[in-house]
């Protein structure tokens, strides 16, 4: 997508939760996990960290679709 190929952007933050505000994911870039191997990349989950590239819009979209069909 174009938003990520063209770098326009210097922090991004993509949050996800339920209906009762629980997490269940969210990408950002922010600079506070650097033993993550693909820093400051990274993906927030109720389970922890987790390495992450940065996702794009059409990625995050997908992701929240299968969540959502899967229930």
């Amino acid at each position: 997508m174009k938003d990520v190929e063209e770098n326009l952007k210097t922090k991004y933050r993509y949050h996800y939760m339920d209906k009762d505000k629980n997490l269940i994911f969210r990408y950002d870039n922010a600079g506070h996990h650097p033993e993550i191997a693909t820093f400051p990349h990274h993906k927030h989950t109720p389970n922890g960290i987790e390495e992450s590239n940065e996702p794009n819009m059409e990625d995050i979209m997908k992701e929240v679709i299968g969540i959502i069909t899967s229930v």
